[in-house]
């Protein structure tokens, strides 16, 4: 186990569950294998494969994983057999085939596919920080990462967590790190990475790669109005790591200090090694975030428990646009594809996350797929 990405959320009160109660959520919500109709199933499962712990507790940490499966429907395969289903057509009815009739037969193509594509799994770790109340998730992406504290959410029930709230904007303090490096928290020392935008002129962008930031054609940007939005940083000869201005840290990489102690590590016991990688780096993040949210003085944002976020991808905005066409017309992947603008695979997951939610019926042939979540109108 090795976290290379973390999108952190913060709880407003102590995780009152021990590692036993959750490992019996954990079970309850395991994830399932990929139906024969579904487009993709999630849950959690042991962090290593082969055993069947599903929780892992070490020095105040507990680490678990989620997975999600999809099934792999490539567009392209769809397309030929549509498009030799709709030359079969004319061809024996003498006929063309209207917009709303292949859509049908495209729904159909992709039933009649569904149990035959192949899936594909994915992984996120977690891990629980109980001394200082902090979820961390391994994930470059937010969505991502809301999916996984979505599902286990639903495991305890409830989950008061939210992202980190600085009470300053970090890309105004990573800009004043540039222009003088004695700002910089304690413990931390400045890298070789960094990204500028404007704030005048949206466009512009400035991406620097192993230089030293704090040379004075690099500085003046700054006087431009460009602010730095993500930086590089040491911690401790610990670990390298990078910030944004959402305070997500991306591309964590272990320094001599601590890779020395990872690399002697027992790999012929799997799960004692799983247990000091834990330790080793769970520490090392907590003193960092230590340093770092102290600094920002990040608290839990106090906000109420959020929905179930969309389909990775899909905004708000467009979730809700989609509920009410299915609602208000008829459930349909092509339609919400052709209303929304976009693609295939999209409104797909759309409809799957309503199938899920309980708003639509499975599909069925000559039916397709039914609004039950409440009066049509």
């Amino acid at each position: 186990m090795w976290i290379k990405n973390l999108i952190v959320f913060l709880a407003d009160e102590p995780f009152s569950f021990s590692v036993a109660e959750l490992e019996e959520e954990l079970y309850q919500n395991q994830c399932q294998p990929c139906g024969s109709q579904s487009l993709r199933t999630d849950g959690f499962v042991p962090p290593i494969k082969g055993h069947d712990a599903m929780a892992y507790e070490v020095d105040g940490f507990i680490l678990l994983t989620h997975q999600e499966t999809t099934r792999l429907l490539p567009g392209p395969v769809i397309k030929e057999m549509l498009d030799e289903k709709v030359e079969q057509i004319q061809q024996e009815e003498g006929r063309k085939v209207g917009r709303k009739e292949k859509a049908e037969l495209k729904e159909q193509i992709v039933f009649e596919l569904m149990p035959r594509a192949f899936t594909q799994s994915r992984r996120i770790n977690l891990l629980i920080d109980k001394e200082r109340q902090r979820l961390l998730v391994d994930s470059a992406s937010a969505s991502r990462a809301e999916e996984a504290v979505a599902a286990l959410r639903k495991a305890l029930g409830s989950l008061p967590v939210a992202y980190p709230a600085p009470t300053s904007a970090p890309h105004t303090s990573f800009s004043n790190w540039l222009r003088d490096t004695a700002l910089i928290p304690d413990g931390f020392t400045l890298g070789d990475r960094g990204d500028l935008k404007g704030t005048k002129d949206e466009g512009a962008a400035v991406k620097f790669t192993g230089v030293d930031l704090v040379q004075e054609e690099n500085l003046a940007y700054l006087e431009t109005g460009m602010v730095a939005t993500r930086i590089n940083l040491c911690w401790q000869d610990s670990l390298e790591l990078d910030v944004n201005d959402k305070l997500e840290i991306k591309r964590i990489r272990a320094l001599d200090l601590l890779q020395e102690n990872i690399d002697a590590l027992d790999a012929d016991d799997v799960v004692a090694e799983l247990q000091a990688r834990i330790s080793l780096q769970g520490k090392a993040l907590r003193d960092a975030l230590d340093g770092l949210y102290g600094y920002f003085e990040a608290q839990h944002e106090s906000k109420p428990e959020p929905l179930p976020p969309a389909p990775e991808d899909v905004s708000e905005s467009m979730w809700n646009e989609a509920i009410t066409i299915a609602r208000e017309e008829k459930p349909s992947i092509s339609r919400i594809q052709r209303k929304l603008r976009i693609g295939y695979n999209r409104a797909a997951r759309l409809i799957e996350k309503m199938q899920r939610e309980g708003l639509v019926s499975e599909f069925r042939s000559g039916d397709g797929y039914q609004w039950i979540g409440g009066a049509q109108q």
